[in-house]
């Protein structure tokens, strides 16, 4: 037999935790955003007599929108980035703020409208 408890015990102190980076748990937080938002639609028309949420896909771009931003924050405060990156970052930092905003403006007024509250 070749499974001598030494070996175990060196491949378990050679694997030691390293956590995820912030770039990845953003991007993981954002799937997380977008899977319940799939779910919530796929649920909405069992209680709504069948009908589904129309004139809504705006805002399914703020989370991605949202998880770049974060991104592009995180990129800018690292202290390690170059001039270059931080101006870069900061201008998708600006234009994601815009897009958001834009997404939120087409988006809820559609989505209130599906409730009753928008006409």
């Amino acid at each position: 037999m070749n499974d001598h408890p030494e070996t175990h015990r060196d491949q378990e102190e050679q694997k030691s935790y390293v956590p995820a980076s912030p770039i990845k748990r953003i991007i993981a937080w954002v799937g997380v955003v977008y899977m319940v938002c799939l779910v919530f639609l796929n649920v909405y028309p069992f209680f709504h007599q069948g009908a589904y949420l129309t004139g809504i896909a705006p805002l399914f771009a703020c989370p991605g929108i949202a998880g770049m931003f974060a991104v592009a924050v995180y990129l800018l405060r690292s202290p390690d980035s170059t001039y270059a990156r931080k101006v870069s970052m900061g201008i998708l930092a600006v234009l994601c703020a815009v897009g958001f905003v834009v997404s939120l403006a087409l988006g809820v007024p559609a989505l209130l409208a599906n409730f009753g509250g928008g006409q």
